[in-house]
């Protein structure tokens, strides 16, 4: 009889261990190969879109911009927004979103928000969005930029990052300097 209960006893034990490989559990089917990359390039890890003559029109002023159809935002992903104010002496001037300014009526706030695919311009004031110019409204030059969650969370709160120093941190490509720049308020 204990000879009967060992082997039974036995059996159990490698029939469990058997399921399990390693500490992991039991193991999958392999998965797809993964896109090769380019050979001694490292990955980008910021990316910048473009978009010119944005106009904000009644009755929501506001603009959705999508990503190029060839990219993907990753979930931990952060977008950043820029407008181009101005140009002084061939220097770009670049303002971050969201942006306050005065006008003769009131405050009024450009903002943002996004998504994994695009990225909605809106304004908000404290006066009627109908009583503002064009511009106020037309014409923007915008530059949208995707950094990995890992840069803006770095604990704590941290400052909002000029173009000029994303554009360092992250090796982002030059762009040429857009045509027909609108002087916006300063």
């Amino acid at each position: 009889m204990k000879t009967l209960l060992t082997i039974i006893g036995l059996g159990v034990m490698l029939s469990l261990n058997s399921c399990f490989i390693g500490d992991d559990g039991p193991r999958g089917p392999q998965g797809p190969q993964g896109q090769d990359g380019v050979d001694g390039a490292d990955g980008e890890e910021a990316f910048v879109f473009e978009y010119e003559n944005v106009s904000f029109t009644g009755p929501d002023y506001e603009v959705i911009l999508e990503y190029a159809s060839d990219f993907t935002a990753l979930e931990s992903d952060v977008t950043l927004v820029y407008f181009l104010w101005d140009v002084v002496d061939g220097t770009e001037i670049w303002r971050p979103l969201p942006q306050n300014i005065i006008t003769a009526n009131g405050l009024l706030q450009y903002n943002f928000d996004f998504t994994r695919n695009d990225v909605k311009l809106f304004l908000d004031a404290e006066f009627p969005l109908d009583d503002l110019t064009a511009n106020d409204t037309d014409d923007w030059v915008v530059r949208i930029v995707v950094v990995p969650g890992k840069f803006w969370n770095t604990g704590g709160r941290r400052e909002m990052p000029s173009y000029e120093e994303l554009k360092a941190e992250f090796n982002l490509p030059e762009l040429p300097t857009p045509t027909n720049v609108i002087v916006r308020k300063n």
